[in-house]
């Protein structure tokens, strides 16, 4: 066979099994890329973390947890947002991550401390103090903290300031009116405001038993917290 004959046939072979491949390739979609199921992702804001995951594992999702974020805005341990919105559809297998809400910080008890060593604790937590006027009271040594707020163990933000009043010592107040009450009313009274109450036995007739008579100082005269006030009663 003449040699270019044997050319033109091979040539002409090539072409047909090529042909024949590329029509069982569209005819069969043998290279066609198979569909990726996909599914809504879950919202699973508010949500436990372990409840969260669940959630999502059980959908075709990965979840990965993600930062901590101190909130007074979520319960602690809870899904605070998630990278992909709930209803969402994405194909399984995809990652979720999720933002967990943190507790936050609770303000430590400085009541009796001195304002250095309230300062140290304060900002050992990550608060700031703030002293305010100073507040007059016969049973914590001056100088020392009386008053704060917020309150002890009340959660609050890192970097926020803590109020404290310290204590200026016995300090004067007004001595209320108690003639005319039972002896257990004053004394709770007189107690409450920090005086001493001291009963004057008396006995007078027609008259309701244990009611305060007089007292002393007045009322409306000023003395200074701790000081002893002297109540008449009759026995």
């Amino acid at each position: 066979m003449h040699a270019s004959t044997v050319i033109l046939v091979a040539f002409l072979t090539s072409v047909l099994t090529s042909t024949g491949t590329v029509y069982l390739v569209e005819r069969l979609n043998l290279f066609e890329k198979p569909a990726v199921e996909q599914s809504a992702v879950p919202n699973v804001r508010g949500l436990p973390e372990a409840e969260a995951r669940a959630n999502l594992e059980a959908a075709g999702f990965i979840a990965l947890m993600g930062q901590r974020e101190l909130t007074p805005d979520a319960k602690p341990g809870t899904v605070l947002r998630q990278s992909v919105p709930g209803g969402q559809p994405l194909p399984k297998g995809h990652q979720v991550t999720l933002t967990i809400a943190d507790a936050l910080p609770k303000v430590p008890n400085v009541a009796g401390l001195g304002t250095a060593e309230a300062r140290i604790l304060l900002e050992k937590d990550g608060f700031k103090l703030e002293v305010g006027e100073p507040l007059a009271d016969a049973t914590v040594e001056a100088g020392k903290i009386v008053k704060q707020g917020p309150a002890a163990e009340t959660p609050y933000e890192k970097g926020k300031s803590v109020l404290v009043q310290v204590s200026s010592g016995p300090g004067e107040l007004e001595v209320p009116k108690l003639t005319g009450l039972g002896l257990n009313k004053a004394k709770e009274q007189l107690e409450k405001l920090g005086f001493k109450p001291q009963v004057r036995w008396v006995s007078q007739a027609e008259t309701a038993t244990f009611a305060v008579l007089g007292q002393k100082p007045p009322a409306g005269e000023k003395a200074k917290t701790g000081a002893d006030i002297e109540l008449v009663v009759n026995r």
